[in-house]
């Protein structure tokens, strides 16, 4: 069936969106203040000045925000569909809608889903960075606008083995992640940007 194809895809994108951020079913990547920072190889930035090494708990850690929405487009035409990714995280639990061509496809009961996770693990947090991943930022910042507004972002490239991806975040410091471009060992990529806030 069409529309069993095309939702199997959207969730596909949405699964693979949220491992390309590096989010798990795990405790935050705060860590002790004794632990190592995760090693990445420093690059040059595109301002020209070199890239720095931080673990994702200097990133991520103590960001400030009551819930977030992710925007991901995907297809053209009538296969055409908006993915919207929300997390709240004061209660833990997200949620995506399907919107567009392909989505109306789908059943009614498929474009609104509830993605919290169950058996007592937690939801997967968009602005949460796995304990592998070796994470390295431009010391610049960058201005980045995407639909909920304009930010002043740290550009980061997170990179997991164990996953097997590689992605370019946006982060605005102490916020939430802004944009995200990312790629796959198995050739897939995707771009997901913030919708809105609260």
């Amino acid at each position: 069936m069409k529309f069993s194809y095309i939702s199997l895809i959207a969730v596909m994108l949405v699964v693979t969106a949220v491992a390309i951020a590096g989010c798990s079913g795990s405790n935050p990547a705060t860590t002790s203040a004794g632990s190592t920072p995760a090693s990445g190889t420093s690059s040059p930035a595109s301002s020209g000045s070199s890239a720095v090494a931080v673990g994702g708990a200097d990133l991520f850690g103590n960001l400030n925000y009551n819930w977030v929405e992710y925007k991901m487009s995907t297809g053209s035409g009538d296969q055409a569909m908006t993915i919207y990714y929300k997390y709240d995280k004061q209660t833990g639990k997200c949620s995506m809608r399907f919107e567009g061509a392909a989505a109306a496809n789908m059943p009614a009961n498929m474009q609104n889903i509830d993605c919290s996770s169950k058996g007592g693990q937690s939801a997967s947090n968009p602005n949460q960075v796995s304990s592998d991943a070796q994470v390295s930022c431009s010391p610049l910042e960058e201005s980045v606008t995407v639909p909920a507004g304009t930010f002043s972002a740290t550009k980061c490239t997170v990179t997991s083995a164990s996953q097997g991806t590689t992605s370019t975040m946006w982060v605005d410091k102490g916020k939430f992640m802004v944009k995200m471009e990312a790629s796959s060992s198995q050739g897939g990529s995707v771009s997901m940007v913030l919708n809105a806030y609260g």
